[in-house]
């Protein structure tokens, strides 16, 4: 009768124990991010409608991705827009598979649209993201997507 009551008191503690680590697990669930604090600079170099045919145009794009206080801090240089982006702005939208974070960045399609292409540096962060190890894919890489895994 004893070892039977301590079998069941051991299973109900390991029981317990195991559903606490899922709890923990779930406050830090990276798909509670959101993107903030959007902003970027006016166009820095202009060209018509080809450009994105010509490899050889512009700066190439770099991207700078820093941690503090659960956000991660953005800076994608010479993301590659239409002009009309500076009077409707940038929108980032932000999707999450795992410990993959996909990121597209665009004009804001309800602003006017200008017959011309632009570069410019946007920032953002996203704001809610525990630490961890994640693979950010910018889709909007000049001229195909970008990777990069980084550890916070």
């Amino acid at each position: 009768m004893k070892k039977t009551f301590l079998i069941i008191t051991l299973l109900s503690l390991v029981a317990m124990f195991s559903a606490c680590k899922k709890n923990e697990t779930a406050e830090g669930d990276a798909t509670k991010a959101k993107v903030s604090h959007i902003s970027y600079i006016d166009c820095k170099n202009h060209t018509d409608k080809l450009a994105k045919a010509d490899p050889n145009w512009g700066d190439p794009d770099s991207v700078s991705i820093s941690y503090s206080d659960g956000s991660a801090h953005i800076t994608h240089y010479n993301l590659l827009v239409n002009c009309g982006f500076e009077l409707s702005g940038i929108v980032v939208d932000l999707a999450i598979d795992g410990s993959t974070i996909t990121l597209n960045e665009h004009e804001n399609l309800d602003g006017p649209q200008a017959d011309c292409l632009c570069t410019t540096d946007n920032s953002f962060q996203i704001d809610n993201l525990p630490k961890g190890t994640y693979t950010f894919v910018f889709q909007n890489w000049y001229p195909e997507p970008h990777t990069q895994t980084v550890t916070f």
